[in-house]
């Protein structure tokens, strides 16, 4: 495969949103009503990470792997979101 703007255009359109993956997050995670510090003992992120991912300021893949298993999700779960 080569590499070309029309192959990175492509990427750019299909990459994770992090407002879809906030938003996913904070409907899973109410809908099992766990709190944050919850989640962060499930997952060992710490409350500020799960508050930066669920402001849409991040949505790095592993940390969202980690949630997803954590909560016993299947893994593609907020990848796909």
């Amino acid at each position: 495969m080569s590499v070309s703007m029309n192959n990175f255009e492509g990427a750019v359109k299909t990459a994770i949103s992090p407002q879809r993956v906030s938003a996913a997050l904070i409907e899973v995670r109410q809908s099992m009503n766990y709190s944050l510090d919850q989640v962060a003992v499930t997952t060992g992120l710490t409350v500020g990470e799960l508050t930066a991912i669920e402001n849409g300021d991040a949505a790095d893949p592993a940390q969202l792997q980690r949630i997803a298993s954590a909560l016993g999700l299947p893994p593609a779960t907020f990848l796909l979101a």
